[in-house]
């Protein structure tokens, strides 16, 4: 009688390496909602503020 093979399938994982890949993703996943929200409370840079102003009065074909 023989015993089945034990060896994981191609493309399957084992239970510790799919956990560890969820941390991975979890930690990073963390770490990006804090850069986004550090961004958004920035806020927008005067500059470009203007920046946009002026590009949209030459859209309309206003002068300055």
């Amino acid at each position: 009688m023989t015993m089945p093979d034990k060896k994981s399938e191609p493309g399957k994982r084992s239970d510790a390496a799919a956990s560890g890949k969820q941390d991975a993703n979890a930690m990073i996943a963390q770490k990006l909602r804090g850069y986004y929200d550090s961004i958004i409370q920035e806020g927008t840079p005067p500059a470009f503020l203007d920046l946009l102003e002026r590009l949209d009065k030459a859209e309309r074909g206003e002068k300055d």
